[in-house]
């Protein structure tokens, strides 16, 4: 009998969660991929993450089956800009992502971001990234435009949350 899949919302995460989501993003099936193409940016996102969800500066959901951690998703909304919630990073464990992991994630997502108040989504994904780029499409991501990053074209996608407000609601 299998487990079933729990999903914690983290919007002022506590240790614990901090720590399975830091030790999710360094297993070398997901930070060996991400810091290849990513370089360096993705070293210190991955090291500087855990005191940005310590102190409220980012939010985070996280998936689980049992205690074992499969998929987090790290998001944050612009105090300057509330009209819009940023979509950091989404990783799923491989041999996870045929059980819908990450759609369930960012479906969390989307409903916080409605209650907030917020219209859209956005994230941006690097070229390079077509599994997530599908993703993001697969789930009513539309593409925007394509940005020059660090070390990599971005092409950045957005989604409008109006129609699951409402749906958040009742």
């Amino acid at each position: 009998m299998s487990l079933p899949l729990k999903i914690v919302a983290t919007p002022h995460a506590h240790d614990a969660q901090i720590v399975l989501i830091d030790d999710l993003l360094r297993k070398p099936s997901i930070y060996g991929p991400a810091s290849r193409l990513l370089g360096e940016a993705f070293t210190n996102y991955v090291d500087n993450l855990p005191q940005r969800l310590r102190i409220g500066e980012r939010a985070a959901a996280l998936a689980k089956y049992g205690d074992k951690p499969v998929g987090t998703i790290v998001y944050n909304q612009n105090p300057k800009d509330p009209n819009t919630t940023f979509l950091e990073l989404i990783a799923t464990r491989e041999k996870y992502r045929r059980q819908k992991v990450g759609t369930r994630l960012l479906q969390l997502v989307e409903t916080e971001t409605a209650l907030r108040g917020a219209a859209q989504l956005q994230a941006s994904v690097p070229r390079e990234m077509t599994d997530l780029q599908w993703f993001l499409s697969r789930n009513d991501f539309r593409f925007r435009q394509i940005v020059a990053g660090e070390s990599t074209l971005l092409l950045q996608y957005q989604k409008n949350v109006d129609d699951i407000a409402d749906i958040a609601k009742t």
